[in-house]
């Protein structure tokens, strides 16, 4: 799938569960509070979660679905950032050439990963989701981990990207645990 297509698709599933799932939400503020504070950094999963103005009225798994979202997106723009990289750096010279082709199947499998992961969590299959979300994750760092490797003590240019996709990707498994244990709670 094309990262365009998978942002129309998350986009068009994001407004389609706000539109057919009218679940409960908890305060908006309140609750994105109360998400991020068990993450590994309250700070920025405020800050991402509140960029999307749907999640002033969210609830859980809304969030979930705008978490995976904003996901998706970031791995979109690396996966175009290193396209973009690869077209128009004729000195990258062929070993980091071929590391960076590895990170863009790496991120579009990643990108794929949540999309399925966007289909787990609106039929509740949290430990799907886990799976997916962990499965993306580790997509990245295989990336982070193929460049090192292949060229041993460059600081690889995509680390800060590939730190705030797996920042990203901690928040939508906090949201993910909360929502296995409301489950579970609630059966």
């Amino acid at each position: 799938m094309k990262p365009v297509t998978s942002f129309f698709l998350f986009s068009a599933t994001l407004s389609l569960t706000f539109f057919f799932h009218p679940s409960v939400a908890k305060g908006s503020t309140n609750l994105i509070q109360e998400v991020c504070t068990k993450t590994h950094n309250k700070v920025n999963c405020v800050a991402s979660l509140e960029s999307n103005p749907d999640s002033k009225q969210a609830n859980l798994q809304q969030l979930g679905i705008i978490a995976l979202n904003l996901a998706s997106t970031n791995a979109t723009n690396t996966s175009s950032y290193i396209k973009t990289t690869l077209l128009s750096n004729k000195t990258l010279g062929p070993v980091n050439e071929q590391a960076l082709e590895d990170c863009s199947d790496q991120y579009l499998d990643a990108i794929q990963q949540l999309d399925d992961s966007v289909a787990a969590l609106l039929a509740n299959a949290t430990n799907d989701v886990r799976a997916w979300v962990r499965a993306a994750v580790a997509d990245v760092e295989s990336c982070e981990n193929g460049f090192k490797k292949q060229v041993p003590g460059q600081q690889m240019f995509l680390s800060s990207r590939n730190a705030v996709f797996r920042q990203l990707c901690n928040n939508v498994l906090v949201i993910n645990k909360l929502l296995s244990q409301t489950s579970a709670g609630s059966n």
